[in-house]
């Protein structure tokens, strides 16, 4: 997908809310109205709202499973605006030039990291989530 385009700059933007339609690239599980785009006064910016349960909602990019995102970069970050309580969980799936394929697991409900030499799961415990207060 990305593979033959220019990458030789500071950032590749692959994410974004801007322009017509910027969720053609990707594969909507679930129904297409749990995701839309919408200005946020906050973040000053068109911001991707996706509702429901991660079971059900998703979204996957690039749209067909196999193609590849083909990114060289060496960091991957993550701009993500979770409202506060929130619970949050996305997985990564990182395949190298060896064809290796390693899962990446990053979730508000994790408790402690868990890793093998293919799969890790990481805790967001920096992520305030949902606490019920008993009085």
């Amino acid at each position: 997908m990305f593979k033959n385009e220019y990458q030789g700059g500071a950032f590749v933007e692959i994410f974004s809310a801007q322009g017509k339609n910027p969720g053609a690239k990707w594969k909507i599980f679930g129904s297409p109205s749990v995701i839309w785009k919408e200005f946020d006064k906050e973040v000053k910016s068109f911001v991707f709202i996706l509702e429901g349960s991660s079971q059900t909602n998703r979204i996957q990019l690039p749209k067909e499973n196999k193609q590849i995102l083909g990114l060289i970069q060496r960091f991957l970050v993550l701009q993500i605006y979770l409202p506060l309580g929130q619970d949050f969980s996305t997985e990564l799936l990182i395949t190298d030039l060896g064809n290796i394929k390693r899962r990446l697991y990053l979730s508000t409900v994790h408790k402690e990291l868990s890793s093998t030499p293919l799969h890790a799961k990481i805790p967001l415990f920096m992520i305030k989530r949902k606490i019920k207060a008993f009085c």
